[in-house]
């Protein structure tokens, strides 16, 4: 019986200790290597200087900010006017397929 219990111990630190070596860091600085494409994961509207300071620079993080301020604040569109926009991008779309199709034959 002993010899259950401090087995269960055992397995129980092992397996304890996995779990703090296994915890990922959240952030990793890599060095730049030619064909590596850096990959960011943001949650919701998280800033992007949280995740990479080069990130807020590169997007101009600020700009953005207030651009989507501007968008919230704007009236809503009625239903028709989305409509036509629609069928007037698919219907562009439709002609320069028709283009390149007609260049491939």
């Amino acid at each position: 019986m002993f010899f259950k219990s401090s087995c269960a111990i055992f397995v129980a630190v092992i397996m304890l200790s996995l779990c703090i070596l296994a915890t990922a860091a959240p952030y990793q600085e890599l060095e730049p290597r030619k064909g590596h494409v850096p990959v960011y994961i943001r949650h919701g509207d998280e800033a992007l200087s949280n995740i990479h300071p080069g990130l807020a620079e590169a997007f101009n993080e600020q700009t953005l900010k207030a651009e989507n301020l501007v968008e919230e604040a704007a009236p809503a569109t009625t239903v028709e006017a989305k409509s036509d926009l629609a069928e007037s991008s698919t219907v562009s779309d439709i002609a320069s397929f028709d283009a390149i199709k007609a260049k491939d034959e």
